[in-house]
């Protein structure tokens, strides 16, 4: 397997086995819901915070149960109430609080438990969060619960955080177990590292004979030993009208960017990855210093976002998308030809988003949108081995 491509119709005919339920919440542009969906996956509930995040969700998904709104208002009751489920019958609780505070290119320990912005709208809060969605599990009493985050929340100052998180699980009855996971051994052209943490009922577990110090194995073996590449995700698009419109909006609009004509020195279609700090940070860095004294902007030291824009060969894997790095303004992800970032169509097929994926709002909303997401494939993956492994057992089990 190297690249699959899917569109919405394909995802409603998967769904519509219905092999398991799941609610899901932070669910953003809806990326866990493709990759639930491609597993077959039935679909009972979503909550979003905001509702430019809503509006995508529902242009591609417009019957979904929802709630717009902070989870610190939403009940388990609440839930069951709209979707008929009762208390021990969901099969999976998923959500992705948001990540700042743990984010390898973020702003770590400086955001941890202050109030950010996105959108003019307030954002809230993962260190909160995460316990929202145990109180949500201790309602609901869900068979499995999955939070994906970054891989940040494994390391340092964050380890606290996780390892809390996994205590708490355990106080509700649950056995944890957690892995980073890479998209590129998942169909994913991005090397893609989130933490996957996966919580399992523990009278679940003694049903089907799953002994605690075997949890891990409930994780995917790598679906392929070849990486997609970027010219396997985007190489075709080169021809797209639609596309080049948009490509052509953002190569004009880099132009007026500071670091455009650092940026233009970097070779088309490198034979490994390069970036602008490679030639900024050395001979031009001066220049660089004394341009932005005299624009009266602030100097960026080497390792500032200024440089990280990169330019990665047709036949590598993405760097990984962000948030950030996708907006235009920035553009940390270069075409491996153009002297511009990806389109909006290019990051939706690099996240590994269905071919007709909806997106709405401005264009750096949805570039933004789409660098939060959980890739589609790499959900899919980790869906069908908790099915296998646990959910159908249990189910052949009590039926």
């Amino acid at each position: 397997m190297r690249y699959n491509r899917y569109t919405l119709d394909d995802l409603k005919k998967s769904s519509d086995r219905k092999r398991f339920s799941y609610i899901s919440f932070f669910a953003g542009g809806g990326g866990s819901t493709a990759g639930y969906k491609l597993a077959g996956g039935d679909v009972r509930f979503v909550n979003e915070f905001q509702q430019v995040a809503v509006n995508t969700y529902l242009a591609n998904w417009p019957d979904t149960p929802h709630i717009c709104g902070d989870i610190k208002n939403v009940t388990g009751q609440q839930i069951m109430d709209m979707t008929g489920l009762k208390v021990g019958e969901l099969d999976i609780l998923d959500g992705s609080p948001p990540c700042p505070p743990f984010s390898m290119s973020g702003t770590k320990k400086k955001g941890w438990n202050k109030e950010k912005m996105a959108y003019g709208m307030k954002q809230q809060n993962i260190e909160d969060l995460t316990w929202e969605m145990i109180r949500i599990t201790r309602e609901m009493q869900p068979k499995v619960v999955i939070c994906e985050n970054v891989k940040g929340l494994t390391m340092d100052y964050a380890k606290q955080h996780l390892d809390r998180m996994i205590a708490d699980f355990e106080k509700e009855g649950y056995t944890t177990t957690s892995k980073v996971l890479n998209g590129i051994h998942y169909g994913v052209p991005q090397k893609r590292q989130r933490v996957f943490i996966v919580s399992v009922r523990n009278d679940v577990m003694d049903d089907i004979g799953m002994p605690w110090m075997t949890i891990q194995n409930i994780f995917p073996d790598g679906a392929t030993n070849e990486e997609a590449t970027v010219e396997d995700a985007i190489g075709d698009l080169r021809l797209d009208n639609e596309n080049s419109v948009e490509a052509y909006e953002l190569c004009e609009g880099m132009k007026k960017s500071a670091k455009y004509k650092w940026l233009k020195r970097l070779p088309k279609n490198p034979d490994k990855v390069v970036s602008v700090g490679d030639s900024v940070v050395g001979p031009f860095y001066d220049k660089l210093i004394a341009h932005r004294k005299k624009m009266g902007k602030s100097i960026p030291d080497a390792k500032h976002s200024f440089f990280q824009s990169r330019r990665v060969p047709w036949n590598q894997a993405s760097h990984t998308l962000s948030e950030q790095g996708l907006m235009t303004s920035l553009a940390v992800h270069l075409h491996p030809e153009e002297d511009r970032g990806y389109t909006t169509k290019e990051s939706a097929r690099i996240m590994t988003l269905p071919e007709d994926y909806i997106n709405t709002g401005t264009l750096n909303e949805q570039l933004a949108r789409i660098g939060l997401m959980v890739a589609p494939l790499m959900m899919k993956f980790l869906a069908d081995s908790i099915y296998e492994k646990v959910l159908k057992p249990y189910n052949e089990k009590g039926s």
